[in-house]
């Protein structure tokens, strides 16, 4: 670096001595601050320097322009590295020129600073510098028209001379920084093809089915003597059950009775009579009073054939239909769901004779039908025409259902007809639920089922990864759903642009400019990976079990062919986040961070073979740096990642993080995050983008 600001300077020089005469004033600013007197400073020991180059014996031969250049630029290059150590070097304030040990005389000025003016002026008249820049033969550089109508042409249209040109640090001494890691470029989209589980529901209707308990009890007895066994029929059948016994002494007989279920066939069982069986468990009693009445006023009257209208019989103590009737124990019914026999009452009637003097009674008008009710308890001020208590059971049948018990699961069941009283052998019953509806949901496999429409129809996406679902494996090969996964670019975000870093000097003279070239030194970013990396050792050692780096497994779901999805990947936001899970949402913003490595997919539920439901499992860290080391140090070690179904995120043991090479990791996304705080605003890229343009304008022949 030293060598080429030599060479400016003797060029500089040289254009001195051929330029024309100027006068100008040098305006020394005073001190903005004041300092306290502070004590002399120790006086260093001299630095060693290398020694000077013997002077050449003879005067070089005429070299090109171009060659110069080349010699400054290799001298240049030689000195920096001779003296870059310089100002670390012991006593090296003492090699600067002027300097002085003890607190320069300027310091006087900060307390009477109107001298400053007057020993100013007279340091200038002793001064080589003054007279140089006053002197009335200072070179001066004339400013040509052409260069006058380069400057208006950049200035007119800055585009022309920018666009097309990419500026990747080669015209200046700038560094492309990684991209940042705070907005990714590209996010993972998965989705599925093959076969699918369709739901649909269908209704079965279920009947409560009571009956009147009307099984009979057959009652038997037989004879048996110690030479002939004539109970034997009934003590072998499994309906029947002996009742008692009884002893004949005089005859040598045993009488045996027995209770049937069903009638016995044989002529040694007598039967004695029918008896009404005792109700089985679950059975219920109900009591039922029948009334009939009329709302003609009729209290007497003749029951008629409806066809002939001849008289049948004459009735008496007819009852009105009364208000009780309608109370709500009590229900209309009809005279044969109760037993009775239906009649026709009259209310007119007439004689008709015939040729042979004789005649019958023929009714000319009938009455309404009479009203029958059916009642649980007794009407007050009303006769019931027949009064009863009965036993019925019920059961429960179920209808024409065609849903699959293996293929279909009930998930509702309602009453469809509550609460009602109905009338059964003529006695109301009245039960709370007489008709249920279950709702079954059946599934069915479907195939040729496709949702990577929409990531193949997106523009930049690329295909990643396919996997099978199918656990376990088909022993063909065959798989029924498969996993896609592309990389998309961000949906509604433009690419971000490229940004870098200058530490470049230009310089320029006469139009003509070069660049002082710095070398970068990666020794700064490493020693900050290599820091952070011991801290998090110390911090994520695991004293249970002696290991480095542990991580955390964490899953989320994803609905096959379904809108649940809790696996939106990295930078993608959770459209659905009402269905996932509090573990699930944290788990993206994890992800997101990029503290979190896929390990990959695996079927976690399925249906009739096929899979419904994939889990993504995930191996989380406590930092970044945790997981680039587990990711890249895997690779070393020849450690892979155990089966996303099994893998536990287990960290390295001590011997393990022993034979890491860290020197060949890649720590670009580390390096990224230090060095985001010092990225250039755009407006400040775009000028160092300009100006190396300019430059390279200058470099090139105009026409």
């Amino acid at each position: 670096m030293k060598g080429r600001a030599l060479l400016a300077s003797l060029m500089v020089l040289g254009e001195l001595a051929a330029a024309s005469s100027a006068v100008a004033q040098i305006y020394i600013p005073p001190p903005d601050d004041l300092v306290e007197v502070l004590p002399p400073l120790p006086t260093a020991p001299p630095p060693t320097l290398p020694e000077p180059a013997l002077p050449p014996t003879t005067a070089p031969a005429p070299i090109s322009a171009a060659q110069a250049k080349e010699d400054a630029r290799q001298m240049g290059g030689a000195l920096r590295q001779s003296y870059q150590d310089l100002t670390a070097a012991p006593g090296a304030a003492a090699q600067i020129p002027g300097h002085s040990p003890t607190y320069p005389q300027e310091t006087r000025y900060y307390d009477r600073a109107d001298a400053l003016a007057s020993d100013g002026a007279a340091a200038a008249s002793q001064s080589d510098a003054w007279r140089t820049a006053n002197s009335t033969s200072r070179p001066r550089i004339a400013v040509g028209r052409e260069d006058l109508a380069r400057a208006t042409a950049i200035a007119n249209d800055p585009v022309r001379f920018v666009d097309g040109v990419a500026a990747d640090g080669s015209a200046g001494a700038c560094t492309a920084l990684p991209p940042g890691a705070g907005a990714p470029g590209s996010v993972e989209i998965t989705c599925n093809i093959g076969e699918s589980i369709v739901e649909h529901e269908q209704s079965c209707k279920t009947t409560l089915e009571v009956r009147l308990w009307e099984a009979l009890a057959y009652q038997y007895v037989c004879v048996s003597s110690p030479t002939y066994d004539g109970c034997r029929a009934l003590a072998g059948s499994a309906q029947c059950q002996g009742t008692g016994t009884t002893l004949v002494p005089e005859y040598g007989l045993t009488v045996t009775s027995y209770s049937c279920d069903a009638p016995v066939t044989d002529p040694d069982a007598f039967l004695v009579g029918t008896i009404t069986a005792p109700p089985p468990a679950g059975a219920f009693e109900a009591s039922g009073h029948v009334y009939r009445c009329n709302r003609s006023g009729l209290s007497q009257a003749l029951s008629v054939d409806p066809t002939m209208g001849a008289p049948l019989q004459f009735l008496t103590g007819l009852q009105q239909c009364d208000a009780g009737l309608g109370m709500p124990l009590c229900m209309r019914t009809d005279a044969i769901s109760t037993g009775l026999v239906e009649r026709d009452l009259c209310l007119a009637w007439d004689f008709e004779s015939d040729l042979l003097g004789g005649g019958k009674l023929r009714c000319l008008e009938t009455a309404p039908k009479e009203e029958v009710y059916a009642c649980s308890a007794l009407v007050p001020e009303l006769l019931p025409e027949q009064s009863e208590t009965r036993w019925f059971t019920a059961q429960w049948t179920a209808g024409p259902c065609t849903a699959d018990p293996e293929k279909c699961t009930a998930t509702k069941e309602i009453c469809s007809a509550p609460d009602e009283t109905r009338v059964i052998a003529g006695i109301p019953v009245r039960q709370a639920c007489w008709e249920k509806a279950r709702t079954s949901l059946c599934q069915q496999a479907t195939g040729a089922h496709n949702d990577c429409g929409v990531a193949e129809a997106m523009p930049g996406c690329q295909q990643t990864n396919e996997v099978c679902l199918d656990d376990p494996p088909a022993p063909d090969g065959s798989c029924k759903v498969t996993e896609r996964s592309y990389s998309c670019p961000v949906p509604g975000s433009d690419p971000e642009p490229q940004q870098y870093l200058c530490s470049g000097d230009i310089y320029c003279l006469n139009g003509d400019c070069e660049t002082v070239e710095r070398e970068a030194s990666d020794e700064f970013k490493d020693a900050l990976v290599g820091l952070h990396a011991l801290g998090q050792a110390n911090a994520e050692f695991s004293e249970d079990d002696l290991s480095l780096f542990k991580g955390t497994r964490e899953t989320c779901a994803k609905k096959i062919f379904g809108i649940s999805n809790c696996c939106t990947g990295k930078g993608a936001p959770i459209l659905t986040p009402w269905l996932c899970s509090a573990a699930e949402q944290k788990l993206d913003k994890k992800d997101d961070a990029g503290l979190c490595h896929k390990v990959g997919t695996y079927c976690s539920s399925k249906v009739m073979g096929v899979c419904v439901t994939k889990r993504d499992a995930y191996c989380c860290f406590a930092s970044k740096l945790t997981r680039m080391l587990q990711e890249q140090g895997r690779v070393q070690l020849s450690k892979p990642w155990a089966p996303p179904k099994s893998e536990s995120c287990a960290g390295f043991t001590v011997f393990e993080f022993q034979q890491l090479d860290l020197s060949t990791l890649n720590f670009a996304e580390i390096y990224a995050d230090f060095t985001e705080a010092a990225r250039l605003p755009e407006e400040a890229a775009m000028l160092v983008e300009v100006q190396n343009r300019i430059s390279q304008f200058y470099g090139q022949p105009q026409p």
